[in-house]
């Protein structure tokens, strides 16, 4: 079997380690952060992600990692690079982070007399591939793509909370290569590291386009979901979870993600979104659903944060079950937990939180200006107000603990038939 190299020791790449390690592979870590370094070496997980630690330690053997890209890269046979694409001021991702790590693999292979493969997993803009990482491999390498060194794409589909089980057991893999020889190579890894799962193979650019898309066509689910519940709210009786789980039905639409609630946030999908946006000028004449699905997700935030501060008028207190993105995680970007709490402490209401996944990540957006409870009966029972956020298990213990005279806002309709009477229960889609 191959040995390969992760470059990004990040939530994606750390678990790449350990899932690929696992399935018998030796695997070289490697980043310019010292103390994700000495983590995978101490066979520790640098970040807070389901089964890490456990198939590191499990592994042991197997794994190593280093700060030395050159190291890392002359020792093993492909090298997969996943370090950030930060969002530019248009919309787009910005490549430096992957130049600069081009540049040391680059010169690293310029050394090996044997052949290499660079498989950036990294999420790039179309034409990026060809038009910036390859020429830079070959700059720093002096080599010829294609003929002394191969690369492809593979962009990975997974979901923060659940990333190792999602790269052991996807739904597909996508390949774009710059030869034959570059994507038979990658398959072969595929074929032993998620056997039987459908490998999709095309053009590098395609494959730029085709991540892309994917995860714009989650969130126009997504957006769609949230749209038909402001409509089935003006009509009294309609119900958007007897529409959505009727039209899910249909093998054309499917029911996963079609579920109305708190719009889509995290890491990937709103970026994702406002760069597929990019891809065409309005001078092109084609026309995108992403703008539309990114406005839909915006107002959802705007909706939901006026239903708190409507509902709070008068001096009441706040309390915010979730200000992770989704449960099992403590990611807070585009998080529509934090910005309802934002809004509420602007408006100068009393706020308290409470996320089981605790508050590493959100102190940092939401500072002192709100109480962080330690659990959940804290944070119901010293509120007047309480918003549901995401659907964490944790929060089904909720109608045992609220008292006559609360409000209860819902987007999520979780709790649909299971409050007291004396509750005051707001749900997002139904009509009244």
């Amino acid at each position: 079997m191959p040995t390969i190299s992760i470059v990004g020791l990040g939530k994606l790449g750390a678990s790449m380690v350990a899932a690929y390690a696992d399935r018998g592979f030796s695997v070289i870590g490697v980043d310019i952060n010292e103390q994700a370094v000495a983590a995978i070496n101490q066979h520790v997980s640098p970040v807070p992600e389901a089964q890490v630690t456990e198939l590191l330690q499990k592994n042991a053997a197997r794994v190593r990692a280093t700060a030395d890209v050159r190291e890392a890269v002359f020792w093993s046979d492909i090298t997969f690079i996943i370090v950030p694409t930060p969002t530019d001021e248009t919309g787009g991702f910005t490549p430096r982070y992957v130049l600069e790590a081009c540049e040391g693999i680059g010169r690293a292979i310029a050394e090996k007399g044997a052949y290499h493969l660079v498989a950036m997993t990294a999420t790039l803009m179309p034409g990026h591939s060809t038009g910036l990482v390859i020429p830079a491999l070959e700059r720093a390498s002096g080599k010829t793509c294609g003929k002394d060194f191969g690369y492809c794409y593979n962009p990975e589909f997974i979901a923060i909370g659940t990333v190792v089980r999602d790269l052991l057991n996807p739904d597909f893999v996508l390949i774009g290569e710059s030869d034959k020889k570059a994507g038979d190579t990658l398959n072969t890894f595929y074929t032993q590291a998620t056997p039987g799962a459908p490998v999709k193979r095309m053009t590098l650019t395609s494959a730029e386009i085709a991540k892309l898309s994917l995860n714009v066509f989650v969130t126009m689910k997504i957006s769609f979901a949230n749209a038909l519940a402001e409509i089935c709210e003006q009509y009294s009786s309609a119900d958007v979870d007897a529409i959505t789980d009727a039209i899910g039905t249909d093998s054309r639409i499917g029911k996963k993600y079609l579920k109305a609630g708190v719009g889509f946030g995290g890491t990937c999908f709103p970026r994702d979104n406002r760069a597929f946006a990019k891809l065409v000028s309005p001078e092109s004449g084609i026309i995108l659903h992403a703008p539309v699905t990114d406005a839909i997700n915006e107002r959802n935030k705007q909706k939901i944060a006026a239903l708190v501060l409507r509902a709070s008028e008068g001096g009441k207190r706040v309390g915010i079950l979730g200000l992770a993105y989704k449960p099992g995680t403590n990611v807070v970007e585009e998080s529509h937990g934090v910005y309802a709490a934002q809004a509420c402490v602007a408006a100068g209401r009393t706020v308290s939180v409470f996320d089981s996944a605790g508050y590493d990540h959100a102190r940092k957006a939401l500072g002192d200006g709100v109480t962080y409870t330690t659990t959940l009966e804290e944070c119901v029972g010293g509120s007047d107000v309480v918003l549901v956020v995401n659907m964490d298990p944790a929060f089904e213990a909720l109608p045992t603990l609220v008292r006559d005279g609360q409000t209860v806002i819902d987007p999520w309709r979780m709790f649909r038939s299971k409050l007291p009477a004396g509750v005051i229960h707001t749900m997002m889609g139904v009509g009244t």
